[in-house]
């Protein structure tokens, strides 16, 4: 028992701690392009113009997920037994941020940075 309070604890703390990484992309993204900190990827790093649009999107994006995974996972718990919960609200974190990269991806492609 005591083991899976600290699980549910752990897992009922990533949406808040998404929530607050995402914020601190949001509130303080990367001013240049660079190899440490922000939204890395070949298409993003091509240009400044790209890199600043893709940082913005991402965090924008990232913010949205990370609320509605806070939501999710108080709703799972709400209708689903503490397991079940569990697995759902997690598939659906790793699926949300998984997503960001083809999102963002696909916005930087569509605003012509290739």
């Amino acid at each position: 028992m005591i083991a899976m309070n600290k699980l549910l604890f752990a897992h009922l703390a990533l949406g808040p701690l998404m929530l607050l990484f995402a914020s601190l992309f949001f509130f303080f993204p990367p001013r240049k392009v660079n190899y440490l900190y922000g939204y890395r990827t070949f298409r993003s790093m091509k240009s400044q113009a790209a890199w600043d649009f893709a940082n913005r999107f991402s965090a924008k994006y990232l913010l949205r997920v990370s609320l509605i995974t806070c939501l999710m996972q108080a709703l799972a718990l709400t209708f689903f037994p503490v397991k079940k919960a569990l697995f759902f609200s997690s598939v659906f974190l790793v699926v949300s941020l998984i997503s960001v990269f083809p999102v963002t991806e696909r916005m930087l492609q569509k605003k012509g940075f290739t």
